[in-house]
């Protein structure tokens, strides 16, 4: 990976920058997010009208705003899994395409099953809380860091 994406917030669109800053690009826009809404909208519609449309839940129910979006950008939790569900559908096939590419340029590709043996260092983190002191501030296209090096200090040295 080149770079790290990252979508700046605009407005109240947590869940869409949420979700792209998670995939890593630019996948979902408020009208997809606000279309999947509409769906779960229209899902939860035909399941109350199954108690039958003069019921006075039904009736209730077409009365309230949405729960799945409203206007400021708000989008539920619901709409985030549904979103996070397609790309699960193309992700199998994304990653079969990677690790083929990766192999036709002579990359080794190795599968790990079951669980790994600590190394020294997870031991020393469980031990010892490791803080990061100063940030790397962005100076152009490079990190600029104090006297060239980050200044790490442990539990201990302080």
């Amino acid at each position: 990976m080149d770079f790290i994406f990252h979508e700046k917030q605009e407005g109240f669109l947590c869940a869409q920058h949420c979700l792209n800053n998670l995939l890593q690009g630019e996948y979902f826009s408020p009208v997809e997010l606000a279309s999947i809404a509409h769906q779960l909208d229209e899902e939860e519609r035909m399941r109350m009208a199954e108690g039958g449309v003069t019921s006075e839940d039904y009736r209730a129910f077409l009365q309230q705003p949405s729960e799945n979006m409203d206007d400021s950008g708000f989008f539920s939790i619901q709409v985030i899994c549904n979103a996070l569900k397609f790309w699960e559908l193309i992700s199998d096939i994304c990653l079969a395409n990677f690790l083929t590419q990766l192999q036709q340029e002579a990359y080794s590709v190795f599968v790990v099953k079951g669980d790994l043996p600590d190394c020294e260092a997870d031991q020393l983190l469980q031990i010892i809380s490791v803080e990061e002191m100063d940030r790397p501030k962005l100076n152009g296209k490079k990190l600029a860091k104090e006297k060239d090096h980050r200044v790490y200090k442990t539990i201990l040295e302080k």
